[in-house]
């Protein structure tokens, strides 16, 4: 029986495709560019874009920059505009502008005029702030140093602003100093027992660069004869060789001229020193006048300094090591995080600091803070007494305390008589009460002072005492201004206020 085979018919196609529409293998995609094994979005920096009408609505309506513009509604800019009374020249900028323009870039830690000039062009917030406006660093420079002490006031009216907003009393108040850096280089600094070995040293060395250039110009003038520099070509010595030996003499009267000058700047550095030694002296007469002593008896210590860059500023300890700096000093309420009194000082020490900060605090914000908290450096007696003699409870803490040693236990019963006034500090600060009150410190003065430092103003831009006072009081009341928009106090117009 012969076996009988069926041919089974040929599947049919479920989708015939042409040939240039099939999809191109993986393999000739690889081959013809790189694939990822995840796909990316379409990167195209010069396409076309249709961005909005106005910067505003790019930034968002939360947007520092957006909050700083509404400031000028907010704001008193009087004492600003106030210095502009002649008419004269090209039309300047506006100084609300301008004021709001420093005061962001303050709040973003920017306080180099160079850099601010750059930010205009590149930076679109700092474009939206200034409308399209360009100032170069010069202009910002000139802006800043012209109007120190309406900073001072604008710095008060960020307190009028908060009590207007919501600010209506002050529970715990929190004062501490800071040491902030100059800009000044303690190797720029001199004691004054080095002063006067210097200024004997540059004596000799000035004299010894005259004799020397007097010598090559004595020798010169009987060689070449008087007001000749012997460099001049006339006809006879157009040879070569005789010009060459002609330069070679040149190039001596060139060194006796570089020794006069190197005379003149040591005269100057002999000046600035004398000039330093002298406000050293003067300093330590009022001093012993002060103190009741015979002024012209008077001499500085072999230790005081004097720096030839910023004069006024101090070398202080900060951070283990020492720096030229200023002691800068805050009193910020617990609650708001608000700075209500700042000052800038040359004295490392904060004692006797006290009582001039609550001083401050009342005519800042006419309010009396409840307590006070403040470190072992403002522990005075005298002072003490007169805050408390305002109504102010003072927790000042007495000492330093280890760290990780254990607190002692809280004192019970009466207080113990014949306990000195700094005891019955420590005995209060011992209570559960005065534990509780002081630790608010840690978290109310310490962390804004990190904040100005850090996110504001890491060192002064400018020299002197009475400017460094007037760009502290701008760091404050942009620190202050940053606190508002953070916690979202709504801010009213300068009419609604009035009203």
């Amino acid at each position: 029986m012969s076996a009988t085979t069926t041919k089974k018919p040929e599947q049919a196609d479920l989708l015939k495709v042409a040939a240039s529409e099939k999809p191109e293998r993986e393999e000739a995609k690889s081959s013809a560019r790189f694939t990822s094994p995840r796909p990316f979005r379409e990167w195209q920096p010069e396409q076309g874009q249709l961005l909005p009408q106005y910067a505003r609505e790019v930034l968002g309506e939360g947007h520092l920059a957006c909050f700083f513009v509404d400031l000028r509604k907010a704001l008193d800019f009087s004492p600003i505009l106030s210095a502009y009374t002649k008419e004269c020249g090209q039309p300047a900028y506006h100084p609300v502008m301008m004021a709001l323009l420093l005061m962001y870039a303050y709040a973003r830690g920017i306080t180099s005029s160079r850099e601010i000039e750059r930010r205009c062009e590149t930076d679109l917030a700092f474009r939206y702030l200034t409308g399209g406006e360009r100032p170069d660093h010069d202009t910002v420079c000139t802006f800043r140093v012209r109007h120190l002490e309406a900073f001072r006031v604008l710095f008060v009216d960020t307190l009028r602003l908060a009590r207007s907003s919501g600010l209506k009393k002050l529970g715990h108040l929190s004062v501490d100093g800071t040491k902030v850096k100059a800009n000044a280089s303690k190797h720029k600094a001199m004691s004054y027992g080095r002063m006067e070995e210097c200024m004997k040293k540059l004596d000799e060395q000035i004299d010894r660069l005259l004799e020397e250039a007097a010598a090559l110009d004595a020798e010169e003038d009987k060689r070449y004869g008087k007001g000749r520099r012997g460099d001049e070509l006339p006809e006879e010595l157009k040879d070569p060789k005789k010009r060459a030996e002609r330069l070679r003499e040149a190039a001596r009267q060139l060194e006796a001229e570089k020794k006069l000058e190197l005379a003149v700047e040591k005269e100057k550095r002999r000046e600035k020193i004398g000039k330093a030694k002298e406000d050293l002296e003067k300093e330590a007469r009022e001093k012993a006048e002060a103190r009741g002593e015979r002024p012209e008896e008077a001499k500085p210590s072999e230790k005081a300094q004097r720096n030839f860059t910023d004069p006024e500023s101090r070398i202080m300890p900060r951070g283990g090591t020492f720096q030229q700096s200023y002691n800068a000093q805050v009193a910020v309420d617990a609650d708001t995080q608000l700075i209500v009194a700042q000052e800038v000082g040359q004295s490392s020490s904060d004692a006797r600091q006290l009582f001039p900060m609550v001083e401050q605090v009342e005519a800042n914000t006419e309010l009396v803070p409840e307590e006070l908290s403040a470190d072992s450096g403002y522990l005075c007696q005298q002072d003490i007494e007169k805050v408390e003699a305002k109504g102010v409870e003072c927790f000042i803490a007495t000492g330093r305390d280890k760290h990780g040693e254990e607190a002692p236990p809280a004192p019970r019963g009466r207080r113990p008589a014949g306990m000195s006034f700094k005891e019955r500090m420590k005995r209060k600060l011992s209570t559960k009460r005065g534990r509780k009150a002081y630790a608010r410190r840690k978290v109310t003065a310490e962390p804004v002072i990190g904040q100005v430092k850090n996110g504001v103003l890491p060192r002064f831009s400018l020299r002197g005492l009475t400017k460094v006072q007037g760009e502290f009081s701008l760091a404050c009341a942009v620190h202050n201004l940053k606190k508002l928009w953070k916690q979202g106090w709504e801010l009213p117009s300068l009419a609604a206020q009035a009203a």
